[in-house]
This record gives structure tokens, sequence and C-alpha cells, in this order.
């Protein structure tokens, strides 16, 4: 996994999640599994609904990932992936509050669902 999304995802740093959009397509798309797998485990952990860095980082990284899918049309050999990801989401609560708007996991469901039909519609 590219050194950048390391750092990023292993330690949670907001202040380099930017900087991912200065790596490759090619690069993302070649660690895509990998990130998607961390990105599973950070937001299985009980705070993470509480935790405003760690939705930011995934948030991020998600973007990260779903153009980098669109760019490189790769949507076919990473869609198991995106759906390993989007089903972990099914695992918590995805209901939206009055108070606070849509969960993250609903938030992160509604990012790979547009990112999977998007794609598709320009197929």
């Amino acid at each position: 996994m590219h050194e950048l999304f390391t750092q990023v995802l292993n330690y949670k740093d907001l202040s380099k999640a930017g900087d991912l959009f200065t790596i490759s397509d090619d690069a993302i798309v070649n660690d895509l599994s990998e990130v998607i797998n961390i990105i599973c485990e950070i937001t299985s952990f009980p705070d993470y609904v509480n935790n405003d860095n760690d939705q930011s980082v995934v948030e991020i990284c998600i973007t990260r990932v779903t153009t980098a899918i669109r760019e490189t049309g790769s949507m076919e050999q990473h869609a198991e992936a995106m759906v390993t990801l989007l089903e972990s989401c099914l695992n918590h609560n995805l209901k939206p509050s009055q108070m606070e708007g849509d969960p993250p996991h609903a938030k992160i469901s509604s990012d790979i669902i547009s990112c999977m039909f998007l794609v598709s519609i320009q197929l």
C-alpha cells in the first residue's frame, strides 16, 4: 500500500488525507482491496460513530478511492471490494435522525452506491 495511505489510515492522520489526491489513480486502484479492508476495520470500531476525525479520514479516503475507480474505469475489477465495504455498513445503524442527520455508515453506503451507479451509467 502507498506510504501516504498507510500514514493516513493507520494513524488516522487527517492533516495528510488531502494529499491522497496527489497519488496517481493507477496506484490507488492497485492498493484498493487493502485500503478497503482497513476502512472496514476503522468503521467497525464501536467509537467510530462518535469520532469526527476517523469519520473525516474515512470520508476522504472513500472519495479518493471512488474517484480513482471512476477515472480508471475499473469498477468491474473492484466491485467485490466495494460490495464488501457496503455490506459491512449493514451491520450498523443506517437510519437518519432528526438531530444529527445521516449516520456515518449511511454516508459511506451512499458514496459507494453512487459510485457504482455513476460508473455503470458511464459504461
